[in-house]
């Protein structure tokens, strides 16, 4: 065994310093001389401008958007709508991202944001935090208000709760409809309030002083729809889009009647309505579409280009062009866009509402020696180069990457949504559209997170997760030169697949319980499994370890064994006696009450045989002739990877750091 080996053995034996969660830890004993691991941060290697949340308000001096900047933290921009410039930025403390907000009657700004509830009130040098009213919930969705009350829609219980304005008191309304876990749209009109939700659409109505709730039927050809992402009511007409299809649909509240389909929307938003009665939305084709409310015809604008709106709202610009109100929205990049409906004038302008750090999603070594990664949930593909401490950051390259992996000189990465599979070569420029190439897609097949990847001769295999509301995982392998693929789903009925690596020929697969978000488990306990890729069949299936339900990682060892992470604990499996061999646990973990876990653990063998890896937050090395284990840091991200040289990356929020033993 190497003496440097020999020596932290020596230290382990007798550990005084407990682990923190902020720095690297080290251990030793008395009398004994270690060398400390050496935590390095090296930087932030993506920033991003996305504006998933935002709302419009007047005060008495002026007209303003509202915008959340995603970032660790998020952001709030206050922007003067008439003169398109930032007011003022503040953090948003201990949040990354809000996908709505609401104005009430005074002109005070609500947003949800995370599982938070903010308030702004205009003029203040910062924002309220609220905390999150309802215990448990960790998204709040979109806010309406009825001028004095603030009703928000959550995940993962898919309540309603209103928020007082003037006493700060809450109301629970509890969740809306049996096993629906998303609020996922909200809009409200003379007493009521209208919910959308998924996994399976379904619209809700609820009485806003009694609580009492009814379901209002989509028509027949829309209830195999996922979300109502988007509901908006205006004048007693519910404006509605159904995804997957992005149909607009239009529901008349005082003859309980649907009465249009309007072609597809980019959502999110139906702004209110001008002068005319006409309301606006953004069509799928990216055009300006005004809708009448009484004669209930669409009408295309001039304005095509238009793009999504985070909420619309109205502005007062002046001159000739612009008399009256102008319509004002804003998008996922920070433009404003603006449409006087008296003169047709249009207009887009950029008030450079500031971009945030963002959270890495993935990290690892690519075979070129730099460290690639993506971020959550702006995507994009940065290389760090550990010779010169430097990032080379292409924002827009990629979407959020779930997996990335080196094989063949080359890295392959499965995006969110859709499981769309590319390969990037290291070696060429990054430029959108060509390097990354796609080379897969998985969208047909219902499946929508590729997390774990593995090498199969000169073909690529993929272990993915389902669309929302779906159990089945599948297995697909591609051969990146043809195109040429296998998708073969429920390999494990009802269980994803998600660990991946190819051992004596055969891919070795494990699965977790869970599948898309949403969805409720059949099955208690992960698997593993055995697949013949010459043959395209299924050569064996058994067990992983009793109780744990998810196999998160897995990783072939020079003597022919594997050794498999599920969620803090490290096992060994024998894949000639397919049976599990030994078992340690490094960072403890209940399954109950756990609502999903598709990743958490990854690992790689050192130049010194060890095995380290992250185990959920925690950093640590196992001896595998021993188990003895070495925690080396803690409170991390649960992405790491480790280079040739047997360094160490991995991430705190949007910042990523070097461990070197």
């Amino acid at each position: 065994m190497p003496l440097a080996r020999l020596a932290r053995r020596a230290a382990l034996a007798a550990t005084l310093t407990l682990l923190t969660t902020a720095s690297a830890v080290t251990v030793a004993a008395p009398g004994q001389a270690t060398t400390p691991p050496t935590e390095t941060l090296l930087g932030v290697p993506h920033h991003s401008l996305g504006i998933y949340g935002a709302t419009f308000g007047s005060t008495p001096d002026g007209d303003y958007a509202y915008a959340v900047a995603r970032g660790t933290p998020g952001a709030l921009s206050v922007v003067d709508t008439r003169t398109a410039t930032v007011v003022r930025t503040m953090e948003l403390p201990g949040a990354a991202g809000a996908w709505g907000g609401t104005v009430t009657d005074d002109g005070t700004v609500y947003l949800g944001v995370d599982g938070k509830l903010f308030r702004y009130r205009p003029g203040a040098p910062d924002v309220e935090d609220l905390g999150t009213p309802v215990p448990g919930e960790t998204t709040a969705w979109r806010l309406v208000t009825d001028g004095q009350q603030v009703f928000v829609g959550t995940f993962p219980n898919g309540k309603v709760y209103s928020w007082d304005h003037r006493t700060d008191q809450v109301r629970d309304y509890g969740q809306v409809w049996p096993d629906e876990q998303y609020v996922r749209s909200l809009g409200i009109s003379a007493g009521k309030l209208y919910a959308g939700l998924g996994t399976v659409a379904r619209i809700v109505e609820i009485d806003i002083v009694t609580g009492a709730k009814r379901e209002i039927p989509l028509p027949e050809k829309y209830r195999a729809e996922q979300f109502v992402y988007d509901l908006d009511v205006h004048r007693q007409q519910m404006f509605v889009r159904v995804t997957n299809s992005a149909q607009v649909l239009v529901y008349d509240l005082r003859t309980d009647a649907w009465t249009g389909e309007l072609g597809t929307g980019r959502g999110l938003d139906f702004s209110p309505p001008d002068e005319f009665g006409n309301v606006y939305f953004s069509s799928g084709t990216g055009q300006l579409m005004a809708y009448h409310l009484d004669s209930r015809t669409v009408t295309p604008t001039s304005f095509t280009g238009f793009g999504t709106s985070r909420d619309f709202g109205w502005t007062h610009l002046g001159g000739r062009d612009w008399p009256g109100r102008t319509l004002v929205s804003i998008d996922l990049g920070g433009k404003l866009s603006y449409y006087n409906p008296k003169t047709g004038a249009k207009k887009t302008a950029r008030p450079g509402v500031p971009g945030r750090p963002v959270q890495l999603q993935t990290v690892t070594a690519g075979p070129d020696g730099r460290i690639w990664s993506s971020a959550y949930p702006s995507g994009g593909i940065t290389a760090f180069d550990p010779a010169t401490g430097t990032f080379a950051e292409n924002p827009g390259a990629l979407g959020q990457a779930e997996g990335i992996y080196a094989h063949q000189g080359k890295l392959y990465a499965g995006v969110y949504p859709g499981a769309n599979l590319f390969e990037i070569d290291p070696t060429r420029p990054i430029v959108a559209g060509s390097n990354p190439r796609r080379i897969g897609s998985l969208t047909g097949e219902q499946q929508d997170r590729p997390f774990a990847i593995t090498g199969v001769g000169n073909r690529v295999a993929f272990g993915t997760i389902p669309g929302y509301g779906q159990l089945g995982g599948a297995l697909a392998l591609i051969d990146p030169a043809t195109g040429a693929r296998e998708v073969h789903r429920n390999v494990v009925p009802n269980q994803s697949v998600t660990a991946l690596t190819t051992v004596g020929g055969l891919i070795l697969g494990g699965t977790g319980i869970w599948g898309g978000l949403g969805s409720t488990p059949t099955e208690s306990e992960a698997r593993l499994f055995l697949w013949d890729p010459a043959t395209a069949t299924k050569v064996w299936e058994g067990p992983a370890l009793p109780g744990a339900k998810a196999v998160t990682q897995l990783i072939a060892a020079p003597d022919g064994t594997v050794w498999g992470a599920t969620s803090g604990t490290l096992f060994q499996f024998d894949p000639a006696t397919r049976t599990v061999l030994r078992s340690v646990e490094i960072e403890p973990f209940d399954w109950q009450g756990i609502t999903h876990v598709w990743r958490s653990d990854h690992l790689a063998f050192a130049p010194d045989g060890d095995l380290c890896g992250n185990f959920r937050s925690t950093i640590a090395c196992v001896d595998p002739a021993t188990l003895a284990v070495e925690k080396l840091a803690a409170g991390i991200n649960d992405i790491w990877t480790m280079d040739a040289r047997g360094d160490m990356y991995y991430a705190r929020g949007s910042e990523l750091y070097r461990l070197s033993r």
